[in-house]
């Protein structure tokens, strides 16, 4: 199944076309890496996928178009961490990894069991577990 599906991309920065005619599929569970050269687009896309930027062409998350989500719904289908975060020294990777569950958890509501099991699942993962 295509989880995220990228079809004739195309981003203008003021009058600067900085991305043009992207596409790409990938799969559910699949990793990618976006490679390139300085100002080859790579943040331009990654903007343009978390809904960041305008851009013409299609970017679907699970079939629907990215348009068509909500904020919510797209925060919970798509994270973009920086390349140089500006993260608290007192912040654990743990707890990093548990803002991911932000978007899922209700106005003011502290994580679960849920919330933590899916953090400790990614952290196992990406052979980060303590």
């Amino acid at each position: 199944m295509t989880a995220l599906a990228v079809e004739g991309v195309s981003v203008r920065l003021g009058r600067a076309l900085v991305l043009e005619d992207v596409s790409a599929r990938v799969g559910s569970g699949e990793w990618v890496a976006i490679v390139g050269a300085n100002g080859a687009g790579k943040s331009t896309l990654l903007r343009a996928l978390a809904g960041l930027v305008r851009f013409d062409g299609t970017i679907t998350v699970g079939g629907r178009p990215l348009a068509d989500l909500g904020r919510r719904q797209r925060a919970r289908a798509i994270a973009v961490v920086p390349q140089d975060p500006a993260i608290p020294a007192w912040l654990t990777v743990s707890e990093y990894v548990l803002l991911g569950r932000t978007p899922h958890l209700g106005l003011l509501a502290a994580e679960g069991r849920r919330d933590l099991a899916a953090a400790s699942a990614a952290l196992e993962r990406l052979d980060l577990a303590a």
